[in-house]
């Protein structure tokens, strides 16, 4: 029967790398569903159009569209944890804790299975970052940071028996993929801001055939 030993000759990653790490892997998912979830919302606008009215609605200059707003609460974010959950039980890690040289374990030493990696996901999505509430997150955020500083672990961790270690971390290593992240994901950001919605509008124009409506002789 094989063993698992826990890395425990690995010190635990600290927060910042965990932080730096799970803000560029929600960043790539967050990237690769804007498309088909904006996709689909502007398809079902053209399909009911009544669904214009509600989605464009907006009761102050600084709130977004309620579509964006629903869009980014209750289907990007939420998919992107699943997302998340789905690459790490798959690979034993993510693109963004592998930049930074941290990987999660059990704290037995055997890597996370899938129905782990969705119930730990969870949890973080709602102790840390609130549901998506962005008003609330960053208080959220504070406590956990708070509370791993006292106790060396995360509620989520805590929980779920899991451990994320450090195997090839440093400062030099955290900083240097921090400043490169920025420098490839704001050009990246800005192309995509510039392309996004003529994408999106070819994609509302392109109505099926037995929606349309028959033209008036």
């Amino acid at each position: 029967m094989t063993t698992h030993p826990a890395p425990s000759d690995h010190p635990k990653a600290g927060p910042w790398n965990r932080l730096i790490a799970r803000s560029i892997d929600l960043d790539i998912y967050g990237s690769l569903l804007m498309l088909p979830v904006y996709g689909s919302i502007h398809q079902l606008e053209d399909i009911f159009p009544t669904l214009q009215k509600i989605g464009s609605a907006s009761f102050s200059p600084m709130m977004p569209r309620w579509d964006t707003l629903i869009a980014s609460l209750l289907l990007i974010f939420p998919l992107s944890m699943v997302l998340d959950a789905l690459v790490c039980a798959w690979f034993g890690n993510t693109l963004g804790k592998h930049l930074l040289g941290i990987k999660p374990y059990r704290t037995n030493g055997r890597p996370l299975d899938l129905s782990t990696c969705l119930k730990r996901n969870y949890l973080i999505y709602v102790a840390a970052y609130m549901g998506g509430m962005d008003v609330l997150s960053p208080l959220a955020g504070l406590i956990h940071y708070i509370r791993y500083r006292r106790t060396g672990t995360t509620f989520w961790d805590e929980e779920m028996g899991t451990v994320v270690r450090s195997l090839k971390s440093s400062v030099a290593r955290t900083v240097t993929i921090t400043i490169l992240w920025f420098l490839v994901s704001i050009p990246l950001t800005m192309v995509g801001n510039l392309l996004f919605p003529s994408i999106l509008n070819n994609i509302s124009t392109v109505t099926p055939a037995s929606l349309q409506k028959p033209a008036t002789p």
